[in-house]
Order: structure tokens, then sequence, then C-alpha cells
């Protein structure tokens, strides 16, 4: 079990039971049973999950990062948190995944079963000064810029995905900069990568 202290905030466990597979490259969770204020999950392909749990006001009250192929078991029991909006959030480098975890005043618990948001995070590949960029479950068009640690700006456009995916391929000069950054946006998300070029 682990204790969790955040500056008197939170002193308590969190109660999650994990069973880690490997079967596909994505991590999956499934909310398991609530009982009183302890909550189980199973988490499926965790190997470099990070978990985290916040709320927007006194914001990231817990993190762990999982780093094992075999079954882990944890507890975690969020009888001290006060009332109010919770979220659990499970990071990979290919995905985010986020749950609602509601207190009511009466001290009572609900966890939704479905993540309240799940963006699957862009994918690069590096040979050379050739950067691939993957990304799959498009909804929108996504804009993709490239930038120096100066901001000069180098590129930029607006791609849609072909059957909700998105393959593109850019060419990094590294006479130009040593060091670029790709920022891609999609539908409100936003992720930027550091491609080194030495």
């Amino acid at each position: 079990m682990t204790t969790l202290l955040k500056s008197g905030l939170l002193a308590g466990f969190l109660l999650i039971s994990a069973s880690l597979m490997s079967k596909d490259r994505d991590f999956s969770i499934s909310v398991g049973n609530v009982t009183a204020k302890t909550v189980n999950f199973e988490i499926a392909n965790a190997k470099n999950v990070s978990l985290f749990v916040y709320n927007d006001i006194e914001g990231e009250l817990f993190s762990e990062k999982l780093d094992t192929e075999n079954a882990v078991m944890k507890s975690y029991n969020l009888e001290d948190l006060a009332s109010g909006t919770y979220y659990l959030v499970a990071e990979s480098e290919t995905k985010v995944e986020k749950y609602r975890i509601s207190i009511n005043s009466n001290n009572a618990m609900e966890v939704e079963k479905t993540p309240v948001s799940s963006v699957n995070k862009p994918e690069y590949s590096i040979s050379g000064n050739m950067v691939r960029l993957h990304m799959t479950d498009i909804k929108n068009s996504v804009n993709i810029s490239v930038y120096d640690f100066s901001n000069n700006l180098f590129y930029t456009a607006n791609k849609n995905g072909e059957n909700g995916e998105l393959n593109m391929t850019l060419d990094l000069d590294p006479k130009t900069s040593s060091n670029y950054i790709i920022r891609v946006e999609e539908n409100g998300n936003v992720f930027n990568k550091i491609i080194p070029l030495r």
C-alpha cells in the first residue's frame, strides 16, 4: 500500500487493482466496482504508464509510474478526500486517458466507467534529419508547425487524416538548426516534441 501525502491535503490510500498483460501495444483500463470510497481498476499493457490523481483546486495529489509487465496489485482509498471532482489520468508514450471521480457532500463516490477523454499522441520515428510523424484516431484536421528554439517558424500546415490516420515525413535541415520543435494540435490537444539532429 502506498501512503499519499501532499501538503496535508491528501493523506490516505487509493485502491487500484491492476493486471498487466502484453496483448496489444496500448494500455487499456477497465473500471471495476466502487465500494465506499475505494475504487478498482484493471490496467492491461501498463508498461511505462504513469498514473496521476488530481483536481482543479489542489492540482496533482498523487502520481506513480508503472514499469513492469508482471501483474501488479495496488490499493487506493480516497476516504480522506473532500467532496468534489477528481480525475484519474493514465498516460503512456502513445495515449492519455482521463476518468472522472465524483465525491458528493454525503461522502459517496462515483467513478465513470468510460474515460471523459482519450487522446492518442503523435508518434515519431527519426532517421538522420528525416522525421516521420504518425497519428491515429484523428477526428478533425491537424495543425502541424515546426519551429527552432528561437521561435522561428519553418513549416505550418493543416492536414486531414486518411481513414482516421495521418502519416507524413518532415525533412529538417541540420544546417539551419540543430534542434527543432514539432507542434501538433488536434481537437484542442497540443503536443510538442523536441527533435535534436545531433
